[in-house]
């Protein structure tokens, strides 16, 4: 990375670098922070990559003759539990903040009874004995009885995500190319999806908060106050620059690109 000069402002420098999928490139400019970070400056960036990793898995569904499902206005897929990584977290946690406080009061009560209803289902104890010791046939079961439950995203209000532009990349991730209808009935395993080049959510899940290397952490975006509860904001200080950071996750994107090559 760069230093700031000219375009940058004072304390900011420039990322430059460009990444090739397949027979796809992409060239990424990026302002960001001098010094100590966390990794959380990064996720403008992989946000905007994802939605690249999108284009190219709808590249490749078209040319095999597959066109997205996916539309603003279906909502099925925010029934899902869907799984963040701890920087998103921890993002996500400090956005609520910023929101004014009724608006603020109306996504914690949501949260609240979501957590609630996972309990009396027992779901979420499962969840937390499951935590990375789960099987794929056991994660897969979970998911099943958690949309079975029919519980909406917080954030989803008349079928639409109300945090769009910054929607979890598990949320960006998930494509189909089959009939908008069958998003509804996932246990009927007919279901027809893509998978974007490189899950840039696996990535990122090997960071903690702080940018410290980890097991791949996934929690469960609807269990966010309990998440919270038990990693308060510490300020622990972060330990590694924005260059550290983006090489390590450069080099990350290159073995995840070759194993799915």
């Amino acid at each position: 990375m760069s230093s700031g000069t000219g375009a940058s402002p004072p304390g900011v420098g420039r990322a430059e670098f460009a990444l090739r999928v397949g027979d796809a490139g992409i060239a990424v400019q990026a302002d960001l922070p001098e010094g100590l970070v966390k990794p959380a400056v990064l996720l403008p960036v992989l946000q905007n990559l994802s939605n690249f990793m999108t284009d190219l898995a709808v590249l490749q569904a078209g040319r095999q003759g597959h066109a997205l499902s996916c539309r603003e206005g279906c909502g099925a897929c925010c029934r899902q539990a869907v799984p963040i990584t701890p920087v998103e977290a921890r993002v996500l946690v400090e956005w609520l903040e910023t929101q004014p406080e009724d608006r603020r009061a109306v996504l914690r009560e949501r949260f609240r009874k979501t957590a609630e209803r996972l309990e009396e289902a027992g779901i979420a104890q499962e969840i937390r004995a499951a935590a990375g010791k789960g099987g794929r046939e056991t994660t897969h079961a979970l998911g099943l009885r958690y949309f079975a439950l029919g519980m909406p995203c917080p954030f989803l209000e008349e079928e639409r995500c109300t945090i769009h532009e910054i929607r979890p990349l598990r949320c960006r991730e998930y494509l189909v190319v089959s009939p908008a209808e069958r998003c509804a009935h996932p246990e009927t395993k007919e279901i027809v999806g893509v998978k974007p080049p490189v899950m840039l959510s696996r990535i990122l899940a090997r960071w903690d908060e702080n940018g410290g290397p980890q097991a791949e952490e996934i929690i469960l975006l609807t269990m966010l106050d309990e998440w919270v509860a038990k990693h308060p904001a510490s300020g622990a200080h972060a330990h590694r620059t924005s260059p550290e950071l983006l090489q390590e996750f450069l080099r990350a994107f290159a073995r995840d690109e070759e194993r799915s090559g």
